[in-house]
């Protein structure tokens, strides 16, 4: 199957008749905000002479909600009509299965500062409880590692310096074998 982009009217666009997925203001807000700062990057799905929408209802409500005229879409023309109800509901319901790595989340948002990601839906409240959590919860089970580092050395390798150094460092413990 070879997908190609094309961009269409949005007058020319039709709902899903049965489309079982709803969006609030507010999210479709949040889709708006999306695409004002990254674009339009995630092109509906359409099929029939009729372009009926299979995915991307919130996305064409949001490009409305900005003014703009035309989309880009896939055309899904190869799916029967069974096929395109049930790739509405399969795909709309996948994306309900998704979560969230907390701990990548958090670093991800630490190094982004200077985006307000409640503008796209993130519930910054949730955010701030879920990173107080991480902060007060050990990243595993495990307490101490420990590092057994075997080396013949004496006072004229290059590598006592290094030995030297990792005795000045936080919880190390270098422990010298005469033998």
């Amino acid at each position: 199957m070879n997908l190609q982009v094309e961009y269409m009217p949005i007058a020319q666009l039709n709902s899903f008749p049965r489309n079982s997925k709803t969006h609030t203001k507010q999210q479709i807000e949040h889709i708006a905000n999306s695409i004002r700062e990254f674009g339009f990057n995630d092109p509906l799905a359409i099929a029939g002479p009729q372009n009926t929408i299979l995915e991307g209802n919130g996305r064409i409500e949001a490009a409305k909600l900005l003014g703009m005229t035309e989309l880009p879409c896939l055309r899904l023309d190869h799916l029967c009509e069974d096929e395109q109800r049930a790739y509405v509901i399969a795909h709309n319901a996948l994306c309900l299965e998704t979560g969230f790595d907390d701990a990548i989340l958090f670093a991800e948002i630490e190094a982004l500062n200077n985006y307000d990601f409640g503008d796209y839906g993130l519930d910054t409240d949730k955010f701030t409880q879920t990173v107080h959590k991480l902060e007060k919860k050990p990243l595993c089970a495990i307490e101490q590692v420990h590092y057994l580092v075997s080396v013949q050395v004496n006072t004229h390798d290059q590598v006592a310096p290094a030995i030297a150094a990792m005795r000045n460092m936080k919880g190390v413990q270098v422990r010298a074998n005469t033998d």
